[in-house]
């Protein structure tokens, strides 16, 4: 997990307006047009799990309570389980969950409202041999 933690960041730091702006594009992606970190974080916005399920990740939320994007949430299958944390830019784990949903609500783990900013996710499916991993971030806004 720390090398894809280093990969992100490297991804992060070169892609910060691109990921966060939340535009996706209606035609195929000309990779020609893009460096290997920044093809590498495209291919990864929208990655299918072992059982071909199509994980769209969010990667702004606020959950300040208008009903308006108020929880971080990846649509799955329903039946596959996955480990799901939080982590703040320093490496603490604020939020972790093992289920079949993936849904977080801006607090951690012990409930406490978490602060806005920028958090890294990891999404681990259990129970395969050949188990799915995505990385990413998200940034939350209150």
């Amino acid at each position: 997990m720390t090398i894809k933690r280093s990969i992100a960041t490297a991804c992060f730091c070169c892609l910060l307006f691109t990921v966060l702006s939340g535009q996706y594009l209606d035609q195929p992606i000309d990779s020609s047009r893009f460096s290997a970190e920044q093809s590498f974080l495209i291919e990864t916005l929208a990655s299918t799990d072992s059982v071909d399920n199509v994980l769209s990740v969010p990667n702004v939320f606020t959950p300040n309570g208008d009903d308006i994007n108020d929880y971080f949430e990846v649509t799955t299958n329903g039946t596959t389980v996955y480990e799901f944390s939080v982590f703040t830019r320093y490496g603490t784990r604020v939020y972790y969950s093992l289920s079949p949903r993936i849904f977080w609500d801006g607090q951690s783990s012990g409930g406490l409202d978490l602060s806005e900013g920028i958090y890294y996710y990891v999404i681990e499916e259990t129970g395969n041999s050949e188990p799915f991993e995505k990385a990413g971030f998200i940034h939350l806004f209150r």
